[in-house]
């Protein structure tokens, strides 16, 4: 019996642009998971259905010479391998490009503060209200012109163009923020423990995020409101590094106290 290999991606990270549009696609199309699933099982790895019966699918894959066949059992349990395409988003690659705008780093490595805050801020709000004016302000703050000092003073034009982008772009953007929002918690898991905006949005609350973002500064100027410009225009790791180590020690003290 010969041997036929079917490699797929792991995980976002290992994907196309062209694949993840097409995930977008599908989920734009309002398909349910397993059949998200299924049909980038069939896609990725190069095959074609060429029939099937109330048992088994049959196949075609390109340099392969007949058709193979998979029994339904199979195929799903091949398909569920690719459930992280609607649950994990860890890894996502941001598109290339808007028209002459150009994304940040994937994981904001290359960011400032303020410029994370913006986006938090837009994520939170569109999230709540499902305004698209917050989706097309955060599109904004994370695509920005190659080569230019990070501003949050958006221009009305810069803003429309994201605004007429097709609807699977702007899904994209937002499996990206998700994708960010999951490795922070990993990155950093004292600082977002509690996943403060998060956790408000899921109990159908709309986050308080000027609170949020204000006391963030505030742990990081230590009160002293000098130090404002040059917490936010430090890098975003290295704020939240510094976040994350204030909140272990808060926990550490509020455990010690309750232990005393």
């Amino acid at each position: 019996m010969s041997t036929i290999n079917l490699t797929c991606p792991r995980n976002y990270g290992e994907m196309s642009e062209k694949q993840i549009r097409y995930v977008a696609a599908l989920q734009h199309a309002g398909m349910s998971e397993i059949a998200i699933w299924t049909k980038c099982f069939v896609r990725f790895t190069g095959i074609k259905a060429i029939g099937g019966t109330s048992e088994r699918y049959y196949f075609m894959k390109k340099h392969l010479k007949g058709f193979f066949s998979l029994s339904i059992e199979e195929t799903c349990s091949f398909a569920k391998k690719l459930d992280f395409l609607t649950k994990k988003y860890v890894g996502i690659q941001p598109m290339s490009r808007i028209r002459m705008y150009r994304p940040c780093d994937k994981l904001l490595r290359d960011t400032v503060m303020l410029q994370y805050l913006d986006a938090e801020n837009y994520y939170q709000a569109f999230l709540f209200t499902k305004e698209p004016d917050h989706l097309h302000k955060l599109m904004a703050t994370l695509y920005q012109l190659p080569g230019k000092k990070y501003s949050n003073d958006l221009s009305k034009w810069h803003i429309k163009r994201m605004a007429r982008r097709s609807e699977v772009e702007k899904l994209i953007v937002v499996m990206w923020m998700i994708g960010i929002k999951e490795a922070f918690k990993k990155q950093w898991p004292y600082l977002f423990h509690s996943t403060n905006a998060d956790d408000e949005f899921d109990q159908g609350t709309a986050p308080d995020m000027h609170t949020i973002i204000q006391n963030q500064i505030r742990m990081l100027t230590g009160g002293d409101i000098t130090k404002r410009s040059d917490v936010l225009s430090s890098s975003t790791w290295a704020a939240l590094d510094e976040l994350n180590t204030k909140a272990r020690e808060s926990m550490e003290i509020e455990q010690q106290m309750k232990n005393n």
